[in-house]
């Protein structure tokens, strides 16, 4: 208990630093430079996650595979590592265009490392040291408030920022992965990394989509809204996904245990949980959708700051609901997968649709709704599918 309150608190820090110092350059770089920043880094956000499907297959998949353990670990961090090496490569091939071009490859090289970095902090909390978790993440939030100094004073714009921040990234994971155990293969298993592949993607899908769902988010308002509409969402997305991001961090913390928990017949009672989890949220996700879009026929509702912090606060708790009910389906079993996979694809789609069809009308609002949307779609299809699997069963 006391390790994972000092990754909590290490955690909580690094991330108040860096989001924290990202708001304070909207007034040094404007809104419409900082409108582009925001709309590069968001729109890439999906790539770290992708990374992250490594870190839950090793939470889940190395505490179940003792023998094959350092197998298991030296094959994902290098599916973890490959993302973050290709971007660096295309970085520095585009990086002479310049533009817009070189802000996007930053970004994605960007989003990618931070995923690099998750997957080396957990494998270092598999090996019983999770104070270099905290390490990790505090030297880094120090890198990053030291960058942002340095942007404020007018030496770094948003291109050469993230290229900054990159090359800090570079230097936390080279040094976690020289502290990684060298502990010998046991043995081998053929067909291993299909499996892993198998597992990661699957895996991951679902936190892709939900960051997908954003991404979409930042791409229509880039198009059919200013630069400074663009900043006020990401503002209020760095409020919400504050309390998201906490509540993920807990749940890897206890993934290990909560997976040798509800293997084999155990998870009988996770899926139960997440059938009772899923349908109430689908419920009240569902009501708030339909009352707003109903205000919205009868008066304008794009400015109406109460409304918004409504709706935000139901997305808030409506994406821990989900992530909670997904949580406990992935450490039951591989076949539940396709379920969550499937569920995600059908809230990524109901995320982008909505977008389309409410951002511009309602604003701030509007893309927020969407994002309930997709969250009340995904609690949707969980609880009907598994609702027909109890059926079936019973």
């Amino acid at each position: 208990m006391r390790a994972a309150l000092r990754v909590i608190a290490g955690r909580g820090a690094a991330r108040a630093g860096i989001q924290l110092s990202m708001v304070a350059l909207l007034p040094v770089w404007g809104a419409d430079d900082f409108g582009r920043y925001v709309a590069a880094t968001g729109t890439f956000a999906w790539l770290q996650t992708l990374v992250l499907g490594v870190e839950k297959s090793a939470l889940t998949a190395v505490p179940r595979t003792r023998m094959l353990g350092p197998q298991v670990t030296r094959m994902l961090l290098i599916r973890a590592a490959l993302p973050f090496a290709i971007g660096l490569l295309i970085t520095a091939a585009l990086l002479p265009v310049g533009g817009l071009v070189a802000l996007y490859a930053a970004a994605a090289t960007n989003a990618a490392g931070l995923g690099l970095l998750s997957v080396l902090a957990a494998v270092h909390r598999l090996a019983s040291r999770p104070g270099r978790d905290t390490a990790a993440f505090l030297s880094y939030a120090a890198w990053v408030v030291g960058m942002a100094g340095l942007a404020a004073v007018g030496l770094l714009r948003p291109v050469s920022y993230l290229l900054a921040l990159t090359g800090g990234l570079i230097v936390v994971c080279a040094v976690l992965a020289a502290l990684v155990p060298r502990d010998r293969p046991h043995e081998t298993r053929p067909g291993l990394a299909t499996l892993l592949n198998r597992r990661v993607f699957l895996l991951g899908f679902s936190d892709v989509a939900d960051t997908a769902g954003v991404s979409v988010l930042y791409i229509v308002l880039a198009v059919a809204a200013k630069p400074a509409e663009t900043a006020l969402v990401y503002v209020l997305i760095l409020v919400s996904s504050a309390l998201g991001a906490f509540g993920v961090l807990v749940l890897r913390l206890i993934q290990p245990a909560t997976s040798l928990r509800l293997r084999g017949t155990g998870g009988v009672g996770g899926r139960a949980l997440a059938r009772r989890i899923s349908g109430w949220t689908a419920v009240i996700a569902s009501l708030v959708v339909v009352t707003v879009a109903v205000l919205g026929t009868l008066a304008p509702v794009s400015d109406n700051r109460i409304l918004l912090g409504v709706v935000v606060l139901v997305e808030m708790t409506t994406f821990c609901a989900v992530v909670y009910a997904v949580f406990l389906l992935e450490n039951t079993n591989g076949s539940v997968l396709s379920l969550t996979t499937s569920a995600a694809l059908a809230s990524l789609i109901a995320t982008s649709v909505a977008a389309i069809a409410a951002t511009g009308p309602l604003g701030a609002v509007g893309a927020f709704l969407a994002l309930v949307v997709g969250l009340a779609t995904k609690a949707i299809v969980l609880h009907t599918r598994l609702s027909r699997e109890v059926t079936t069963v019973g």
